[in-house]
């Protein structure tokens, strides 16, 4: 069943001119994890029949409509994480892929909203703390860490050069990028046994009380999906982190004959590998869900807006310890400006007179809930821009980038994300 009626009523509810907001409330993707392992925290086969008194994350769940006629009286949870992959796409793309046809057909894909910004680093801490952005604090890929006074990637925890961050101030560490405390030790403490596999080992905080399992490749990783649910113990979880779809979108955009052949043979993996050649006992009481952090809006590199060229914005940078200009952060769809005190009017208005965007101060932002429902952190105001510029549907930035398809802004591209839940059984049929 795919839920059109549900993207209807939120795009009524979250759409707001060409933007669409995060539905943080309900059909959200910062509500996915903690609904999740809530589902096995009461699981029949958890210690006292799940009666642990832990509760991961109350006041975040999806809507009961979202696992409309989906058993969810299970005793394991599959989730793959498909990075990039958009509702929009996943409408166009459904009937034509078996494995998104079986979704559809034999289970429940509901939209949901990503968080803003719209980016896997954002996403991803929200998804394994249950916290969201304006808590957490992480709020791009590029993140100006005034403790060090030095622009961080923080994906891949490296400086603006490539460099790993940690090497050059050795008194950085990841933990120090968000605030927040991972769900898994809450799942822990409720008998659940958290597996998270993906291609890269993990080793901060967000993870801590699950299990990393890598995976050299799509074909791995499906495999060791499938060991998990043959597992007899319970109750168990496995997450699965796939990043193919995205790098091929930022490479060649959402309609090249790559993009999909990335999709194909990811989804054609986890099919074969999850689904057809799963013990025949293994289906019982296992829930397979499928989401995404966020879509691709296919933008052209040379339509980018060139923030080199707007003496505005560079001349009234605040600057750093020894003078020079806190550089601009956060991502070409999701621009943070440091600015000088008196100067963020000046520098808004020549933002908006040279390029189609939306643009927020820091408190504007909050009172908007772009970045979460919850209270700010001192983190987040440390780290969330004193103008924050989101263009329509390009990017605007300040360094040379290549990328065809991007995300991080307010796009209904972007913004929606597939929801999709089904019992492994189920899609076995």
């Amino acid at each position: 069943m795919l839920q059109r009626d549900v993207e209807a009523e939120l795009v009524e509810r979250h759409q707001d001119g060409e933007y669409v907001l995060p539905a943080y409330e309900d059909y959200c993707f910062a509500n996915v994890n903690p609904t999740l392992l809530s589902l096995l925290a009461g699981s029949d086969s958890g210690p006292a029949g799940g009666d642990t008194g832990a509760e991961i994350a109350p006041e975040r769940r999806l809507p009961e409509p979202a696992l409309a006629g989906v058993e969810t009286d299970v005793d394991r949870v599959v989730c793959i994480f498909l990075d990039g992959y958009g509702w929009e796409h996943w409408k166009r793309d459904h009937g034509e892929v078996p494995l998104l046809s079986a979704f559809g057909e034999q289970g429940t894909v509901s939209p949901l909203t990503s968080v803003y910004p719209s980016e896997t680093a954002a996403a991803t801490t929200t998804f394994h703390t249950g916290s969201t952005p304006v808590e957490h604090g992480m709020l791009g890929w590029w993140q100006y860490v005034e403790e060090v006074e030095g622009v961080v990637q923080t994906l891949p925890f490296a400086t603006l050069d490539g460099e790993p961050a940690d090497e050059v101030y050795p008194e950085l560490r990841k933990e120090m990028l968000f605030a927040g405390e991972s769900l898994y030790r809450q799942a822990a403490a409720a008998g659940i046994d958290a597996r998270l596999h993906q291609p890269f080992e993990t080793d901060d905080t967000q993870t801590a009380g699950a299990d990393t399992v890598v995976a050299e490749n799509v074909a791995d990783l499906a495999v060791s999906l499938r060991r998990g649910v043959e597992s007899p113990d319970g109750p168990d979880y496995s997450y699965g982190y796939v990043p193919n779809v995205d790098a091929a979108a930022h490479r060649v955009g959402t309609t090249d004959d790559r993009y999909r052949a990335q999709l194909e043979m990811v989804c054609a993996c986890l099919r074969r590998e999850l689904v057809d050649r799963a013990d025949p006992a293994a289906p019982e009481r296992t829930l397979v869900v499928l989401t995404a952090d966020h879509g691709i809006v296919d933008t052209q590199p040379d339509g980018n807006g060139d923030l080199r060229e707007a003496d505005v914005v560079w001349g009234n940078l605040r600057r750093d310890g020894d003078g020079e200009p806190i550089p601009p952060v956060g991502s070409p769809r999701n621009l943070h400006l440091f600015l000088r005190d008196g100067t963020v009017e000046r520098v808004r208005d020549a933002v908006e007179s040279r390029w189609p965007c939306r643009t927020y101060t820091r408190a504007e932002a909050v009172d908007a809930g772009l970045f979460g429902d919850g209270d700010p952190s001192d983190l987040f105001r440390r780290r969330c821009g004193d103008l924050v510029v989101v263009h329509r549907n390009t990017g605007i930035w300040w360094r040379d980038e290549e990328l065809v398809g991007m995300h991080g802004g307010l796009t209904r591209e972007e913004m929606l994300v597939p929801f999709a839940a089904a019992t492994l059984a189920d899609l076995a049929d």
